[in-house]
């Protein structure tokens, strides 16, 4: 089960030393791309390849709130508006990565210890893949409005 490998994967990197950016950024699963010379095609294929990522995204977020407890979410919808080059310059590093990505899913995200790990799915474009992934990172930077919501984290 896939499943079980990103929780190993994800729980790996909660205990590695952040990089330089503040973030670990992993891409779990990735599919093809959908620019084939049928567009009728590929748009049924994005639509079934879209539901079985999101699904994939529901079992790994019960398998972390069995780890983790319940799980938060934040809607990254006001970030889908933004131009990566001109606006994301005031974003905390991971939110200016996701902007830069085009990867726009609502974010489920929990807090263990001194991280917060979330996970969604991203699609950048319609003929982009369709890319489940997950996100480690020590920083409550700019909460709420512009991050996580800071209730409990960092602890003191």
């Amino acid at each position: 089960m896939r499943t079980n490998a990103y929780v190993s994967t994800i729980a790996d990197h909660v205990t590695r030393s952040l990089p330089d950016e503040g973030f670990h950024l992993l891409k779990l699963r990735e599919s093809r791309d959908f620019s084939s010379a049928d567009p009728d095609d590929d748009w049924n294929e994005l639509m079934r390849v879209g539901g079985e990522f999101a699904a994939e995204l529901q079992d790994l977020a019960t398998a972390l709130d069995a780890r983790w407890g319940p799980h938060r979410e934040m809607s990254m919808e006001d970030y889908a508006f933004l131009d990566p080059d001109d606006d994301a310059d005031d974003l905390p590093p991971l939110f200016r990565e996701l902007v830069r990505q085009g990867w726009f899913g609502n974010l489920l995200y929990w807090h263990t210890g001194d991280r917060i790990v979330a996970v969604s799915v991203g699609h950048e474009d319609k003929e982009e893949p369709v890319i489940l992934f997950a996100a480690v990172t020590g920083s409550a930077e700019g909460s709420p409005q512009h991050g996580f919501p800071q209730h409990g984290f960092p602890p003191h």
